[in-house]
């Protein structure tokens, strides 16, 4: 009796932790919808203010060259999937190609932009991808060690462009100087944290995650996986702890990353028909990667990516027109690599649905095999003793 009334309470935690799952899963999709739309209400804003002929006009200027946006965009793909392929140990490298983490790098980033999930299901996306070939948790933790070395490299970034700023154009205005003493503090932040992190090989999640269990405080589901998110902390912090060499040469790869987006923003102003300089290229990327972070919440950072561009080059001494037709003409780049990563991601579900099926088929087809069928006499024929 008492077993019986333990597995029915079991049944009904088990029920209201799926419905809580659901339920806030809802919540967060519509406010993530509702963030969207706002964001997008704000470009329209934007493109309303300034003219939606001047930017039509000042975008159309690029032509052809925006076959070099694509370009020099994709570069900063392989760059990033060549991090991802050197942090799998070499010995784990030899059922996975470079191709695919490329492809699983481009499927990411699809997910990144095309959902309201942002980067989570984005990185999850990308070592999913990869798990058929290796382990998930080392695929996981070359993704994370990827975002790693990128975000360090990101601080650094924002760091020597508020420096750049201040020593070529000031900080105009006080909000301008109070937004770059903010950036100065929040990056240092992230850097010291991260130092810290990596230095002492802390495991902050799986840390977190166990007291949170030992207070009953996390559902079954979450619990079962407490190991799993340890040994991906373990694999990542492997990396420094290993292979220093590699640790300083992903490093070298995500400033790499960086140059071509600076480069980017070179390239595009001068299609554009604006002489620019690789200093305040430089300063106006470093900028743009502030605003992504800090609104990192919003969906494809629609609408901010653009006013923010606007901002960034008005307080340069350029129009804020040009600011927001710079980031489409990026974004139109983003959105290119993010189709193909799509197309990517339909293929390989389709191709692994249609594999599941054939093996699932095959299967059934040899247990009917296997089956003995029992074919009845007939009738006037004498019945074996066998039968």
């Amino acid at each position: 009796m008492n077993d019986d009334v333990l597995i029915h309470e079991a049944e009904e935690v088990e029920k209201k932790t799926a419905a809580t799952k659901t339920m806030l899963k809802g919540h967060f999709l519509w406010v993530q919808g509702l963030i969207f739309l706002a964001g997008l209400a704000l470009l329209f804003f934007l493109l309303y203010e300034i003219g939606f002929d001047l930017i039509f006009a000042t975008v159309s200027q690029i032509g052809w060259g925006f076959l070099f946006i694509i370009a020099t965009n994709f570069s900063r793909h392989l760059i990033r999937a060549t991090c991802i392929y050197l942090a799998i140990p070499k010995e784990h490298r030899v059922n996975v190609g470079y191709h695919n983490v490329l492809a699983a790098r481009l499927a990411g980033e699809s997910m990144n932009l095309m959902t309201f999930t942002g980067p989570v299901l984005a990185e999850a996306t990308k070592a999913a991808m990869l798990k058929n070939r290796i382990t998930f948790s080392r695929s996981a933790a070359a993704v994370i060690v990827d975002d790693i070395m990128y975000y360090i490299t990101v601080a650094l970034m924002m760091l020597s462009g508020v420096a750049l700023m201040v020593l070529s154009v000031g900080a105009p205005g006080k909000v301008m100087r109070y937004a770059l003493i903010g950036v100065t503090i929040g990056a240092l932040v992230m850097l010291v944290g991260m130092f810290l992190v990596v230095r002492f090989n802390a495991r902050p999640l799986s840390y977190v995650l166990r007291k949170l269990d030992e207070r009953g405080w996390l559902p079954n589901f979450v619990s079962t996986k407490i190991s799993h998110v340890y040994e991906i902390e373990t694999n990542v912090y492997s990396v420094y702890s290993e292979r220093p060499k590699l640790f300083y040469s992903l490093l070298g790869l995500g400033c790499l990353a960086h140059a071509t987006s600076v480069f980017e923003v070179y390239l595009a102003l001068g299609l554009l028909g604006y002489k620019t300089t690789i200093v305040n290229s430089y300063i106006i990327e470093s900028l743009t990667k502030v605003i992504n972070a800090a609104f990192s919440f919003v969906p494809g950072t629609v609408g901010v990516y653009e006013g923010g561009s606007g901002i960034i080059l008005r307080s340069l001494g350029y129009t804020a027109a040009i600011g927001v037709a710079l980031a489409l003409v990026r974004r139109g780049a983003i959105l290119f690599w993010a189709a193909v990563g799509f197309v990517i991601l339909l293929w390989r579900t389709v191709d692994s649905s249609a594999k599941a099926l054939k093996k699932k088929e095959a299967r059934e087809a040899k247990e009917a095999k296997e089956t003995p069928t029992f074919t009845p006499p007939v009738a006037g024929e004498p019945v074996s003793e066998e039968a």
